[in-house]
């Protein structure tokens, strides 16, 4: 049984910029509120559950992160995210800062991978690539953004890619993710009780 599981994380302002890993990875599905829309399926779109349900789940500590949208909650549960590396995935996540406090202390045992973006230069070029034109304030913030998650959260990430290459941080990021089944990793020693 492997002692950490590999998560994904990034800031919420950039997942546009790095949801090539999406497509490779697996990404949890969120538990929510909200009645269900034509052509949704639970379990694949949203996990649709009753607000007391959900509420339940709140009191009792099983989301990592929950918020209110239009009079509707949402949350990401440790249930979810259990699930996704039960299967031998590696689970993908957009947290903001508390939300990632709440999962390095989680049972989970996460090795936590941030993808940063690049300078605003080269993030400009990525995106134009990708046929987006975003305005020069828009990659401030999404820079300024990720910077004040490295600077307030930066000693909970177990390793930082820059995203200066889709290619070359894909490349990176499965070095990091097959390191942890060779090589040992240090890990806070509440893990281990």
């Amino acid at each position: 049984m492997k002692m950490l599981s590999p998560f994904v994380c990034f800031d919420a302002s950039f997942c546009h910029s790095s949801c090539f890993l999406v497509v490779c990875f697996c990404a949890r599905s969120v538990d929510t509120t909200r009645s269900r829309r034509d052509g949704e399926v639970s379990g694949r779109d949203y996990h649709f559950v009753s607000r007391q349900t959900f509420e339940a789940e709140l009191a009792a500590g099983k989301l990592i992160e929950s918020g209110e949208f239009e009079k509707n909650h949402y949350g990401t549960s440790t249930d979810s995210v259990r699930q996704v590396i039960n299967t031998g995935k590696i689970c993908v996540l957009c947290l903001h800062t508390q939300a990632l406090k709440v999962l390095r202390s989680s049972d989970l045992k996460p090795y936590i991978i941030f993808i940063a973006p690049p300078s605003q230069e080269r993030l400009r070029y990525l995106l134009t690539k990708d046929n987006k034109n975003p305005k020069p304030e828009e990659l401030r913030e999404i820079i300024e953004k990720a910077r004040e998650m490295e600077q307030s959260c930066g000693h909970l990430f177990d390793s930082v890619i820059v995203n200066t290459d889709l290619d070359k941080s894909y490349t990176e990021l499965l070095r990091l993710i097959n390191k942890l089944d060779t090589e040992p990793q240090w890990v806070p020693c509440s893990w281990l009780r």
